[in-house]
């Protein structure tokens, strides 16, 4: 049985996560632990970014991966808002980005989560353990909060995410 080249949200995720790892030597039960996801889906994940060229072994590449987060994240991944709740600040509304632009209080957006102690729109997470895996990693929470202002930003809020993920990508 062939298997499926597409990428799945979480692979999004695991990309992201790439993108912050300055050396080589990661694991991917340290991935798996670190995203709350289990082994088995990291090592499928790692083929399809394999395949799609995202990555060549170990090493994300960075312009290829700017590329799939700036022009097509929110058209293969468009986000799905839900209705209020409580959970993590995410987008425009994380601690990063929240000073990028002058936000109604409408304008706020959340990951559901126990662990959240602010109300907003929900965002539906690209996986099922995104809001607590990015409370484990400061650098992982800013660049997918910045992912998710690409998915549900306004236009100038899109700008401003692009210009913040090319630096910290491309200078890494």
């Amino acid at each position: 049985m062939q298997q499926s080249s597409a990428l799945k949200p979480q692979d999004v995720a695991v990309l992201v996560k790439l993108l912050i790892k300055r050396q080589e030597d990661w694991r991917q039960i340290d991935i798996a632990q670190e995203m709350g996801l289990s082994q088995g889906e990291v090592a499928k994940s790692l083929q399809r970014l394999e395949r799609s060229g995202l990555i060549h072994g170990k090493r994300p590449n960075r312009a290829a991966s700017l590329e799939l987060l700036i022009h097509a994240i929110k058209y293969v991944f468009p986000v799905q808002l839900g209705s209020l709740s409580v959970g993590i600040p995410t987008g425009i509304s994380s601690p990063a980005h929240e000073k990028m632009v002058v936000q109604s209080s409408e304008d706020v957006f959340v990951w559901p989560s126990s662990l959240g102690k602010k109300r907003g729109q929900v965002i539906k997470p690209l996986y099922p353990n995104l809001a607590e895996a990015v409370l484990k990693d400061k650098e992982f929470y800013d660049l997918m909060a910045a992912v998710e202002i690409l998915r549900v930003g306004r236009a100038r809020e899109r700008r401003l995410a692009e210009q913040y993920l090319e630096k910290r990508i491309m200078s890494s």
